[in-house]
C-alpha cells in the first residue's frame, strides 16, 4: 500500500494557463476570491487561478504519455487521444461493473470516470486543489495584444473582399487581446495508489500486481511532467515560465492525512507537524514513510520536530525518490 501527499510552491510567469473563453476579441483568466489572514483578520481578493480540474486534466494526459512510452496497452482509445470526458466503455466495450472498467484502462482506474449510459462510477484516486497564489503576495495579471494575418496560399494578404470571399472574415488582419499572470503559486495533490488497480466497489477484485505497479509509477512519474510546466491552456505560445521553489513530497505505507495546501505561509510547518503526529500517534511507521523536500522552509521545518528528510536540488529528484518506494510498498 503506498499514499502520496505532494504541496509546495512554484513561480509562474506570463502564464495563461486557465481562461474562460472570449468576449469578443478579448480572453480573460478564470479568476476566484481567495481570503487571506491579514495583520487586521482578514481580506478577500480577486486572483488568477489555475483550476483543479485543468491540473488534473494534464496529469491525466501525462500517465497516458508515460503508460504509452512503457509499452503498457491498458488504455482505452479515448484517453489514448487524450479526449479525457465521460466513459463510453460500457457502450464500446460491454463493460458492465467498476472492475471491467479497471481493465480496460489505467485512467478509468486512477481518474476515475462516469458512464452515463450504465450509470457505472468511480472515484478518482488522484486528486488535486486549485493552483492559487500565495498568501503572502498577490498576482498580478494584464493583457497582450496579439495579431493574426490571414494568408492566400501564395503568401500573399489578401485584400478585405477577398479575405471576406475566400476566407470568410472580414478583415486580412485580427487583433485580439489575451490577459496574462504572473506569481508564486501554491499547490496540493493527494494520491491514494493503494486503491490502484483495485475496485471500490468489491476490494476483492484486484488486478495482478505488476499492472497495479506500474500505473502507480506513472501516476507518480506523471508529477514530474505537470512541474515542468506542461499544464494549461495555450502553450504553444504561452506554456507557463515555472520554477519550484519549494515542495514537500510524502510516501506512506499506511493511510496519512493530506498536506496543507503550498498557498499557506505556514504550509510546512503545519505539513512536518501532520507527519509527526502521524508517526507520534502510530498511523504510520518511521520506516513507512519518506519525505523528500526542496526548499530551505520545508527542509527547517522537518528537522526541527526531528523528521528524517532526504534534501534535493530540483523537483524531479523529489518524484524519482517517491517512485523507488511505490513499487516496495505497493
Amino acid at each position: 500500500m503506498v499514499y502520496v501527499r505532494v504541496t509546495g510552491r512554484a513561480l509562474i510567469n506570463v502564464h495563461t494557463a486557465n481562461a474562460e473563453g472570449a468576449v469578443g476579441n478579448y480572453i480573460a483568466l478564470s479568476k476566484m476570491f481567495v481570503a487571506r489572514r491579514s495583520g487586521s483578520g482578514y481580506e478577500v481578493s480577486e486572483e488568477p487561478v489555475i483550476s483543479g480540474n485543468m491540473v488534473k486534466h494534464w496529469h491525466a494526459i501525462a500517465t497516458v504519455e508515460t503508460l504509452k512510452s512503457w509499452g503498457y496497452g491498458a488504455l482505452c482509445d479515448e484517453c489514448k487521444r487524450h479526449v479525457m470526458f465521460r466513459s463510453v466503455l460500457g457502450r464500446m466495450a460491454g463493460c458492465k461493473d467498476e472492475f471491467e472498467y479497471l481493465q480496460k484502462c489505467a485512467i478509468e482506474d486512477m481518474h476515475g470516470f462516469l458512464d452515463v449510459a450504465t450509470n457505472i462510477r468511480r472515484e478518482s484516486i488522484v486528486k488535486f486543489s486549485f493552483m492559487i497564489p500565495i498568501e503572502e503576495l498577490r498576482a498580478e495579471y494584464g493583457s497582450v495584444t496579439h495579431n493574426r494575418v490571414v494568408t492566400t496560399p501564395e503568401g500573399n494578404v489578401p485584400s478585405r473582399e477577398e479575405a471576406r470571399q475566400r476566407y470568410g472574415v472580414e478583415e486580412a488582419m485580427t487583433v485580439m487581446k489575451r490577459e496574462h499572470a504572473s506569481g508564486v503559486y501554491g499547490f496540493l495533490c493527494s494520491m491514494d495508489l493503494a486503491f490502484v488497480g483495485v475496485s471500490l466497489a468489491n476490494p476483492d477484485k484486484k488486478l495482478p500486481l505488476s499492472d497495479r505497479k506500474i500505473r502507480a509509477k506513472a501516476a507518480i512519474a506523471a508529477m514530474a511532467d505537470l512541474l515542468s510546466g506542461r499544464f494549461g491552456a495555450a502553450q504553444s505560445r504561452a506554456s507557463p515560465i515555472i520554477k519550484v521553489t519549494e515542495l514537500i513530497c510524502v510516501a506512506s505505507r499506511r493511510p496519512i492525512p493530506n498536506a496543507v495546501h503550498g498557498f499557506y505561509r505556514d504550509y510546512a510547518e503545519e505539513t512536518a507537524s501532520i507527519v509527526k503526529v502521524a508517526l507520534d500517534q502510530g498511523l504510520a511507521k518511521l520506516d513507512e514513510v519518506r519525505v523528500a523536500v526542496l526548499g530551505e522552509k520545508p527542509i527547517t521545518a522537518f528537522k526541527e520536530r526531528g523528521i528524517k528528510v532526504e534534501e534535493v536540488k530540483a523537483a524531479p529528484e523529489a518524484i524519482a525518490k517517491i517512485m523507488e518506494v511505490s513499487d516496495k510498498w505497493l
